[in-house]
């Protein structure tokens, strides 16, 4: 393999693994709440939430309580905005995360998944 075919295929692999940023929101009908986060990766956000719901160490004690009355059944998630944060600087990213964050917890008068 010649550099340049090297080097064309770890620019490709990594143009894969860019990770997506956005919000995202979870649900729980049975209490009628809905809970709004940050994500600077979306396509594993879910896990983590999921996860930490799973083994009872959520930091949104709200949401927690509601995961062990309805269980993971009565939930679900989506994301409601991916942003295009490629051009912007780390701090720019966080800055616009949580601005998009507080505008859409207004427009949904939802809660925060980290409380």
């Amino acid at each position: 393999m010649s550099r340049e075919d090297r080097k064309a295929r770890v620019e490709a692999w990594k143009e894969g693994r860019k990770s997506r940023a956005g919000i995202f929101r979870v649900d729980c009908p049975p209490e009628g709440k809905v809970w709004l986060g940050v994500s600077r990766n979306l396509d594993s956000q879910q896990n983590g939430v999921w996860f930490s719901l799973r083994h009872g160490g959520s930091p949104n004690r709200e949401m927690q309580a509601a995961w062990n009355a309805h269980g993971e059944a009565a939930f679900a998630f989506a994301e409601v905005e991916e942003l295009d944060v490629e051009a912007l600087s780390a701090y720019l990213v966080n800055q616009k995360l949580q601005e998009r964050l507080r505008a859409w917890c207004a427009e949904l008068g939802a809660g925060r998944v980290v409380a």
